[in-house]
């Protein structure tokens, strides 16, 4: 059946993808608490820098900000730091920052302090560099340092980026969005590999039919730990709580369902019903008939009156 109206899901999800980029106004915020911390740092250590990596420099962050986490590493350029044990290291870092930051704590399993700023966190760990782009970092199961690579999934990434033609990275922030809206059950950066991972022999004909496949590779994945690129040593817990592994099954299970139901919907020409449930999947966050106008007119670069009589015509 033809349907006129059919590519309004399409342009909803993809301004949905759209809002999910972190704005200069996010960004900057991240930026300018990044040098906040360095300032409290600076008195009591004598050299060191901060690198943000992760889904931050992969601009796979999503907004708004509130319950990221951005990832930190404080590199410590004394060359003595290697002959130091990772937990003394983090014990001296924490002391600085807790006092600065009383709300931050340390994962002490982990080697990792958790900041939390303006609703977000950042996850904190001490490094020092041994090349372009690979540090050492402290192991999670003993105290002692271990070799990381950043760039490793990095490189992947891009890769597979370009390879989709630049929508890996708004399914990835997709899928981050309707992981916040259903309850933050997952790990962002096992999101990440995951997507990144069940995408490969995959290529990408509309963000709908793509989240459809995502949910349903993901109900098998997801019981599944992954290795980080960076070190295949260190392993990624596909949830943030490991107890809530029959609710996340049933979630995608769940998402699932609706996903496919709404392409079956949308091919019969009932895109009322299959609006329904996209909202479902993301909501509170999926856009309104309102926002597609807005965004229509964006992205036409209409302005001002001109904006407004569009506005008007279509209420």
């Amino acid at each position: 059946m033809t349907n006129p109206d059919r590519s309004i899901i399409s342009d909803a999800l993809d301004l949905l993808a759209k809002n999910t980029e972190l704005p200069l106004a996010e960004y900057t915020t991240i930026t300018q608490s990044q040098a906040d911390i360095e300032h409290n740092l600076m008195p009591h250590i004598d050299t060191f820098s901060s690198v943000l990596y992760g889904a931050f420099s992969r601009k796979t962050i999503v907004s708004p900000l509130p319950g990221n986490i951005v990832d930190m590493l404080i590199l410590f350029r004394d060359p003595d730091i290697k002959h130091s044990y990772p937990s003394h290291i983090l014990t001296t870092l924490s002391d600085i920052l807790i006092e600065q930051y009383p709300d931050a704590y340390t994962l002490e399993e982990k080697n990792t302090l958790l900041l939390p700023v303006n609703n977000f966190h950042y996850k904190i760990r001490p490094a020092y560099p041994v090349s372009t782009h690979t540090y050492m970092l402290p192991d999670e199961k003993y105290n002692e340092w271990v070799r990381y690579d950043i760039n490793s999934y990095n490189e992947i990434f891009v890769k597979e980026n370009v390879r989709h033609k630049g929508s890996l990275i708004e399914i990835i922030r997709l899928i981050k969005t309707w992981n916040r809206v259903s309850g933050n059950l997952f790990n962002g950066y096992y999101l990440e590999l995951l997507v990144t991972e069940v995408l490969t022999a995959y290529d990408i004909s509309s963000y709908a039919e793509t989240l459809c496949y995502i949910f349903r590779a993901a109900v098998a994945e997801v019981v599944f730990q992954k290795h980080d690129p960076a070190n295949i040593e260190f392993k990624i817990e596909g949830l943030n709580d490991i107890d809530s592994l029959i609710t996340a099954m049933k979630l995608l299970k769940k998402s699932y369902l609706l996903a496919n139901e709404a392409i079956i919907f949308e091919q019969d020409g009932n895109t009322e019903k299959a609006l329904k449930n996209w909202n479902k999947l993301f909501p509170g966050v999926f856009p309104t008939p309102l926002d597609m106008l807005v965004g229509k007119a964006r992205k036409s670069g209409i302005k001002g009156a001109d904006a407004l009589k569009m506005l008007i015509r279509k209420q």
